[in-house]
């Protein structure tokens, strides 16, 4: 016993003498991480540009012409796209800006909303509203052709993933659930490329070119409220019919809400310096290339060739 107690001062001596240097250590580390920057990582600004990067679907250029009638949706410019609906949390935060947004009847459904509900998909706008939003974040809402491109891609897919239908792939009327799920939900019934909810959760608010001739306007997609349906479907009698429903601008309803895309090379050249240039920001920004991959090749080295700051990481992600 005398022993063992004799051999265990030393330990714990060298135990006390190491105590200052780990402190030391621990402290320096603290000052140092107090603030993320510091560390390598985004400023509050940066974090929020590169986290509204990190969402988004690289669209490139291509043709798209729909059932035997070939509706034409192609895209002559590359698109982001947003992978998720816009949702509760978002919205808010947009609302908490926005002068006079708690009056109305908008205003009483968003005050119900819960703090812990914030991933799930926002409502209840009107489409002036959803517009607003888009511009306040530098984006806009999508076309209906352009939904459709960006859902059934250039194989004219009649569902986002795929050519057939599926079961449990998207939260519509057959699964029976009581409202909205949190976006990004179906893994299964996403696109290629990652855009999640396009057959159901909620229908989202589009644009329409010939929309001066008709003072209606569409939703895209499905919701909980609907049954599953293609993206599009077309026979002899009836012709060509998509997804779309038409709506007053001005409607409101719990399963109606909205999604953002954007010009590529807009977007791009307006945000990409507000991702800074720390380790720790260049490394989540070339994460977002590497998944955009080879189809953003072409205009992220046009712009970086113009000497535009920051795409420069998302080239090297693309490149891979």
């Amino acid at each position: 016993m005398s022993r063992a107690r004799a051999h265990d001062r030393p330990r714990n001596h060298m135990a006390r003498r190491d105590v200052p240097s780990r402190l030391a250590v621990s402290l320096f580390l603290a000052v140092c991480c107090a603030s993320f920057t510091a560390c390598g990582g985004p400023s509050a600004e940066e974090e929020r540009a590169i986290a509204r990067l990190e969402r988004l679907v690289f669209v490139p250029p291509g043709v798209c012409s729909l059932g035997l009638e070939g509706l034409d949706c192609s895209n002559e410019e590359a698109l982001l796209v947003d992978r998720y609906e816009v949702t509760q949390r978002e919205w808010l935060d947009f609302l908490s800006r926005r002068a006079g947004a708690s009056q109305g009847q908008g205003g009483r459904i968003w005050s119900e909303w819960q703090e812990d509900s914030g991933t799930l998909p926002a409502t209840f706008m009107t489409q002036a509203e959803a517009l607003e939003f888009a511009s306040s974040e530098g984006m806009r809402i999508p076309s209906n052709r352009e939904w459709l491109r960006i859902s059934a891609g250039t194989r004219a897919q009649p569902w986002p993933w795929g050519t057939s239908p599926a079961r449990s792939v998207a939260n519509t009327l057959d699964l029976g659930l009581p409202g909205a799920l949190g976006v990004g939900t179906f893994e299964a019934g996403a696109t290629p490329s990652g855009v999640y909810d396009l057959v159901g959760n909620v229908r989202e608010w589009v644009t329409v070119k010939d929309e001066m001739v008709n003072e209606l306007s569409s939703a895209m997609g499905g919701s909980w409220l609907s049954h599953q349906q293609p993206l599009y479907d077309w026979d002899s009698t009836r012709g060509l019919r998509t997804s779309a429903l038409e709506v007053d601008p001005r409607h409101r309803s719990i399963d109606l809400g909205m999604r953002l895309t954007a010009s590529a090379e807009r977007y791009l050249r307006r945000e990409a310096t507000s991702w800074g240039s720390r380790p720790g920001s260049q490394a989540r920004v070339r994460a977002v290339g590497e998944r955009w991959g080879r189809p953003a090749v072409e205009l992220l080295q046009s712009l970086a060739d113009e000497g535009v700051v920051g795409v420069e990481w998302l080239l090297k992600g693309a490149r891979g």
